[in-house]
């Protein structure tokens, strides 16, 4: 147990202390490294591990933390999720079991068959849960609401911030004048996390922060922007996804992928201004993001694909 403590074991050691489970036993804790949202932590009480997730301060103005708890119970219930032990609705503060045994995936992760096509399965799982989520949200609104706080907080602005904002109005008028199927969406589907167990083969599916009702294609769109798909990665994962390939909805997964960059490359930005983390160059995760946003919206499909999913005929 650490000698001195800061502000985010402070907030742990508020949380441990209002679950009455563990009052007056003995408990330990340390954090756990990787997350570049929330401080989080791994608290052993008795024999049993539990992992606390402390909210980042200013999240709660882009997390609906209720909502995010009732993705975590969907998960749960869908197999895909870890055991929901405790939430506290004022705080935010969620603790699950911790899953040991347990790694994080990795980049080179989806370039493993069996992997690839197992992420596939967790995700539609979710997606086909026949459940609904407080919030519904598009990919959008999440967009447009990140470049209003950096804004807001006068955060570090692109220069082609004007393009984003234009295009990403242009794809928006085109997935919602075909329409969107809504269906729970983790809304930050990358590699990070998902956590797999090597001996037993199980997989399962973590952070539900962002989960909306939303566009299963934005999911698709931000695994595959994040980890680098090649385009038959993309073809394959519709294919496989809806059981026989959809040119419609592999072009709203490209289009997604520029409004994904957009949206995490403000999210980043905003991060820069007011996260707790310590250590993390959010400037690197933006800059990662404005490169791939500038190599997907130079495709020289991106005006058919805009107009097939709008419906605008040929001639």
């Amino acid at each position: 147990m650490a000698t001195s403590v800061d502000q985010n074991e402070k907030d742990l050691l508020a949380a441990v202390d209002r679950v009455g489970d563990w009052q007056g036993k003995a408990f330990r804790y340390e954090p756990v490294k990787g997350g570049i949202t929330n401080p989080n932590w791994k608290v052993v009480v008795d024999d049993s591990a539990f992992f606390v997730k402390i909210p980042g301060r200013g999240t709660e103005v882009f997390i609906d933390r209720r909502n995010c708890h009732a993705a975590n119970l969907i998960a749960e219930k869908a197999g895909i999720g870890p055991r929901v032990c405790y939430f506290f609705e004022d705080t935010g503060v969620e603790i699950f079991e911790f899953m040991e045994g347990y790694r994080t995936l990795n980049y080179g992760d989806v370039y493993k068959r069996d992997l690839f096509y197992k992420i596939i399965e967790v995700a539609r799982r979710f997606h086909q849960s026949n459940a609904t989520l407080p919030l519904m949200q598009t990919a959008f609104e999440q967009t447009f609401k990140m470049f209003s706080m950096a804004k807001d907080l006068k955060a570090y602005l692109p220069p082609e911030i004007n393009r984003m904002e234009w295009l990403a109005r242009a794809i928006e008028d085109a997935i919602l004048t075909a329409g969107i199927g809504y269906v729970p969406c983790h809304n930050d589907l990358t590699i990070a996390n998902f956590i797999h167990d090597d001996l037993t083969g199980e997989m399962k599916l973590l952070d539900f922060e962002y989960a909306s009702m939303n566009d299963p294609c934005f999911d698709f769109a931000v695994m595959s922007g994040a980890r680098y798909f090649t385009e038959a990665m993309d073809v394959e994962w519709i294919r496989y996804y809806y059981g026989v390939y959809n040119e419609e909805k592999f072009a709203r997964m490209k289009l997604y992928k520029i409004v994904a960059d957009m949206k995490w490359a403000m999210w980043s930005l905003v991060q820069a201004v007011q996260s707790p983390i310590q250590g993390f160059d959010y400037f690197n995760w933006y800059g990662t993001k404005m490169a791939r946003l500038r190599h997907f919206w130079n495709d020289p499909r991106l005006d058919y694909w805009i107009n097939m999913v709008k419906g605008v005929p040929i001639f």
